[in-house]
């Protein structure tokens, strides 16, 4: 499903690509792995979607919580329905179970040796897990990022250059500042205002690697 996301949207989720390979490669060599892939692919999926529907990251605020307020901003409705209303919130108490998910899977990863730690001698995850955990990571990602770029949300805030200051301090440390005209333009505020989709990827790629960072320290 995300081959066929990616297709649908080559503008904004080539980036996708990358996790898909990775996700895939864990399945098929090192299902270990899976949940390693799995977990960090939930959450970038979270808060790459959280900012592109107008969200704001709330800073220190859990996983969990952030994943109910995106799926809460989301339009699940069927236009042309006599109950699109309905349908909209039935389908969204559906996708609210995705927090029983990522609990689960919190608890899975903090259990030794299933993500990290744990004795050499000590049997982990294997195959028939690693296809069950990245069926469901690829079925629940591919919705929501679908749904995220196919509706509009009307009623959510819009999310400010400011909002994603931590981000913003990484682009200006990696890339040189833009000279124009005698001024010096930040290359983080040149993306942001004049190509947010591809501010967009290559913030998402960096919450991913921010979090396989935190995962390889614990």
């Amino acid at each position: 499903m995300m081959r066929t996301l990616i297709a649908s949207h080559p503008d904004r989720a080539a980036r996708l690509e990358v996790h898909a390979d990775a996700l895939e490669a864990a399945i098929d060599r090192e299902p270990d792995r899976c949940l390693e892939r799995v977990r960090a692919l939930f959450e970038a999926t979270c808060q790459t979607v959280a900012p592109q529907i107008g969200l704001a990251l709330v800073e220190g605020e859990d996983f969990p919580a952030q994943n109910r307020r995106v799926i809460k901003a989301l339009d699940f409705t069927l236009d042309g329905h006599p109950e699109s209303a309905k349908i909209g919130e039935v389908i969204k108490k559906l996708v609210g179970s995705i927090n029983g998910t990522i609990g689960a899977l919190s608890e899975l990863s903090n259990i030794p040796g299933l993500r990290h730690g744990g004795s050499l001698d000590w049997s982990t995850l294997e195959r028939q897990h690693a296809v069950m955990l990245g069926g469901l990571c690829d079925t629940l990602v591919s919705f929501l990022f679908d749904v995220a770029w196919s509706r509009i949300v009307d009623t959510a805030p819009q999310a400010t250059y400011e909002d994603f200051s931590g981000f913003n301090d990484w682009v200006d440390d990696e890339y040189d500042e833009i000279d124009a005209a005698g001024s010096t333009f930040l290359p983080s505020k040149v993306l942001f205002f004049l190509d947010r989709t591809r501010y967009d990827e290559l913030h998402g790629s960096w919450i991913a690697l921010e979090l396989e960072e935190e995962a390889i320290e614990a």
